[in-house]
């Protein structure tokens, strides 16, 4: 390789994002996060929870998998595709945090510990089985039942433009 060539590379190399919590979520509007690694919008607080000032305020929702549908499904729009996550989605959220959460605080602050719903299956469970608790260092779980957090998400691609921009008064 050339001199010219290999300070090229170099170059072409620095430019490329290194991967960081910082490089990988947007904020299109306060209370949404876009994960540029992955393609998808979610809300920064957990369901029942609402963002103002940079926090999530109130008590986040502990719902059945039935009010978590119909919750998201009087949130979703032919816009604004809100939906539960699927398993390796909730799942690729989980990283160091805070000691506390495994999730990364900036972008979703005021994660509370606690599982959280799924839409599909994982490593050959059926459908709504398999969860995330973004507790200490994150762990997953699959059969279960009972009453968790809900965290929606849209897929950046199904999202309108007017999902991710302030709205009136905004």
């Amino acid at each position: 390789m050339t001199r010219t060539g290999a300070v090229g590379l170099a170059l072409f190399l620095a430019s490329l994002p290194l991967g960081h919590a910082d490089d990988r979520f947007r904020f299109p509007i306060a209370s949404l996060v876009e994960d540029t690694a992955r393609g998808l919008v979610w809300e920064r607080c957990s369901l029942g929870q609402v963002f103002h000032e940079g926090r999530c305020r109130g008590e986040a929702a502990r719902l059945t998998l039935a009010e978590a549908e119909a919750r998201l499904g009087a949130m979703a729009t032919a816009e604004c595709p809100w939906r539960l996550p699927r398993f390796f989605e909730l799942r690729g959220l989980v990283q160091a945090g805070d000691g506390n959460t495994a999730i990364e605080g900036e972008a979703f602050p005021d994660t509370p510990a606690g599982w959280y719903w799924t839409q599909v299956s994982a490593g050959g469970h059926s459908q709504q089985d398999c969860f995330v608790d973004f507790a200490g260092r994150g762990r997953t779980r699959c059969n279960m039942a009972g009453r968790f957090h809900v965290r929606p998400v849209m897929s950046l691609e199904s999202a309108a433009p007017v999902c991710l921009s302030p709205g009136p008064g905004s």
